[in-house]
């Protein structure tokens, strides 16, 4: 999840304003079968980012540097706690790569480990002059962060919160990061340059080559156990954007599907054949919008109040959850 570089670019449709106070966020719970709003979180301080916790809990981090931990069952706070100083350009992506940890990017460019047991900053470690985006490894406890400034992927082994390797410098700067798990063999970054570059890179060199899409990416997710990945494209100059769904890794056949509004993040939903996509639709309206990757259908959508920020879906599949603020 990359989507603040993104969220406020320029557009002849939606004109972008700053805002200096802080914004009131909350997280909608969605049912995947049915695509009913069944539950919503409140009373969070301006979140950024959101991390699904097995199939019971989640996470929201804030920029006014508390964690939030929720009941998802209840949709009610289960706990919060300071991470760090209030940022306004922070904090960036959660990702959950061993049990009873997370890792948060900090407002100072610094990846901190977060223990969900003592509520508490564990260590703090640097993966770069300007991390923006991080991924957990599909079958072992390393993770993976892009960096803005230098344009490198490195991996961290999260055992020991140390580098292990890094990659040459992209040709664009990846803003999302995911790592495939049917081969375990693969690494995807996408770029924010017009050309739609997708970095595909391997892991046991974590030597790359170029994808194309045509334009913008804001977010990129690949299908659990299967070879299919999906990216999304706002268009902040025009109308509409779109997102590509692309099968196979290698050598990919990519379904352009267009969508309403501008889709800033893609989830997969795992034991369904379905990707959500959060989008901007303007006026302070998001929607959620469920698409088949086996027909290219749209199922559904779910339309909310406020600015996207982040989506992500239940490990068991049953639910999505949305992230949102107000502007």
């Amino acid at each position: 999840m990359a989507l603040l570089s993104l969220a406020l670019a320029g557009t002849a449709c939606h004109e972008p304003t700053e805002y200096s106070s802080t914004s009131r966020s909350g997280v909608t719970k969605i049912r995947v079968s049915d695509n009913s709003v069944i539950g919503t979180a409140e009373g969070i301080s301006d979140g950024r980012s959101l991390a699904s916790l097995g199939n019971t809990q989640f996470l929201v981090a804030s920029g006014s540097g508390v964690l939030y931990r929720f009941d998802s069952a209840t949709m009610s706070l289960d706990t919060s706690f300071a991470i760090g100083f209030g940022s306004g350009a922070g904090y960036g992506e959660i990702i959950l790569p061993k049990p009873g940890s997370a890792y948060v990017i900090g407002a100072a460019g610094s990846i901190l480990e977060i223990s969900l047991q003592s509520n508490s900053v564990a260590d703090e470690l640097v993966a770069g002059p300007l991390p923006v985006c991080m991924c957990p490894s599909a079958s072992d406890q390393r993770f993976y962060v892009g960096d803005g400034s230098d344009r490198r992927i490195r991996e961290i082994d999260s055992e020991t919160n140390t580098q292990l390797r890094q990659s040459q410098p992209l040709s664009e700067t990846p803003v999302s990061l995911c790592a495939e798990s049917l081969d375990e063999s693969y690494l995807f970054a996408c770029c924010s340059d017009d050309a739609g570059t997708v970095e595909r890179l391997s892991l046991s060199s974590l030597y790359s080559s170029q994808v194309l899409l045509g334009s913008i990416c804001a977010d990129v997710s690949a299908f659990p156990a299967e070879s299919v990945w999906a990216v999304a494209h706002p268009d902040w100059y025009g109308l509409n954007g779109r997102i590509s769904i692309c099968s196979s890794f290698f050598s990919p056949e990519v379904q352009e599907i267009a969508l309403t509004g501008h889709p800033i993040g893609v989830c997969s939903v795992p034991g369904s054949t379905l990707f959500y996509v959060l989008s901007y639709l303007g006026d302070g309206i998001s929607r959620a919008t469920a698409v088949n990757f086996l027909t290219g259908d749209i199922v559904d959508h779910v339309d909310l109040e406020g600015f996207p920020w982040d989506i992500t879906s239940h490990a068991n599949g049953e639910y999505v959850l949305v992230l949102t603020s107000e502007i």
